[in-house]
């Protein structure tokens, strides 16, 4: 008997991430298609183009979901190495003429046979993955562990960067920076290695011409609105016109001077289409599964475990608020999409298997 309710605990658990999950997902498709369906006819003659290709990998990631909720957890920690390693030769594919592929002004993607990965997706859950290990069941840090941690940061955080994707290597660097508080690694060598990236930010900055056109057009959208401000201006305008409540599914107009309107900027068109409400609702669905998610993780004994997890919720929380604040005009624009929600295979597949890895984790919760 007390079996029989301890597995139904578990049931109740991994059901309440599942359906929050999919909840999230089945949200993001409805936005994606009001968001993409004129400019699918206008450019593929299909209004459901843009829809159909997410929709198969949303179910190519439920079942990936499935399965991975039923992998151990313990097959992680063995092959975190393996792993970590082929996200970087994956990241080093990207230079390689004939495979690395660009888009949107960066280096970001490699086709092999047809398909197309954006390495710096699975790179994120991989260094995640190697800091867990490195961290877990230690009283002491070394100082071959501190070292051995800062190279498994750095080697992908340079490589994304040098593909010109700095909102990208930003986020691997917040979220490691905030694992890395959950562990034992000395705070005092974390204030150092803050202090001294500020120069390499100022430099990677300033020295980059179209970085400095965003932050200026950041400080001053209006006057370069038709300029490298053009999409967040229009960002604006889209919430501007939702108002409370919106003006339905499909029915805004601002839409249709947001070229990353299905990618970046699709909270746009949840603030177009469904106002104010709209947002909150997002707002609650994004933070409610990660604080229940982190609730959950407090219960894990086993330290691998519970980092993986706490990993898996930063990256993907810290990823979905940078993504909201660019929106928003909070700060600068950085080519991050909304994870679960915007369009994209790569991203939209490394999440699902992730969180099929956070299920069976919670697998280790006492009910």
């Amino acid at each position: 008997m007390n079996r029989f309710a301890t597995n139904l605990a578990h049931a109740n658990t991994n059901r309440i991430i599942f359906i929050l999950v999919c909840v999230i997902l089945g949200f993001g498709l409805n936005i994606l298609l009001a968001s993409t369906s004129f400019l699918a006819r206008q450019e593929f003659g299909d209004p459901y183009f843009f829809l159909k290709k997410q929709v198969s990998f949303a179910i190519l990631g439920i079942l990936a979901m499935i399965i991975f909720s039923q992998v151990s957890w313990q097959m992680w920690r063995e092959i975190a190495w393996p792993f970590y390693f082929i996200s970087l030769f994956l990241l080093v594919l990207v230079f390689v003429p004939g495979i690395g592929h660009k888009a949107g002004g960066a280096w970001r993607w490699i086709q092999i046979a047809g398909i197309s990965l954006q390495p710096s997706d699975p790179a994120r859950l991989a260094t995640i993955m190697v800091l867990a290990r490195l961290f877990s069941n230690r009283e002491t840090i070394q100082s071959s562990n501190i070292l051995v941690a800062l190279v498994v940061v750095a080697a992908p955080v340079f490589l994304i960067a040098v593909e010109q994707d700095l909102g990208t290597a930003l986020h691997l660097v917040i979220a490691a920076g905030i694992f890395l508080t959950l562990t034992r690694f000395p705070f005092k060598i974390h204030l150092t290695l803050v202090f001294m990236s500020a120069p390499l930010l100022y430099f990677a900055i300033f020295n980059v011409p179209y970085r400095l056109e965003r932050l200026k057009a950041f400080l001053d959208p209006w006057k370069f609105r038709y300029e490298a401000a053009y999409q967040l201006v229009a960002s604006m305008r889209s919430f501007l016109s939702g108002g409370v409540w919106g003006n339905g599914l499909g029915e805004g107009l601002r839409r249709h001077n947001l070229q990353a309107r299905h990618t970046d900027f699709i909270l746009a068109i949840v603030a177009e289409d469904l106002g104010i409400a709209g947002i909150i609702l997002l707002l609650v669905l994004f933070f409610g599964l990660t604080i229940y998610g982190f609730l959950l993780m407090t219960r894990v004994k086993e330290d691998f475990p519970r980092l993986l997890g706490s990993g898996i919720l930063l990256l993907f929380i810290l990823q979905a608020t940078i993504n909201m604040c660019v929106t928003m005009g909070m700060i600068p624009t950085t080519g991050i999409n909304l994870p679960l929600f915007s369009y994209g295979g790569t991203s939209l597949l490394t999440y699902m298997i992730a969180f099929g890895i956070f299920l069976n984790i919670t697998r280790e919760v006492e009910p």
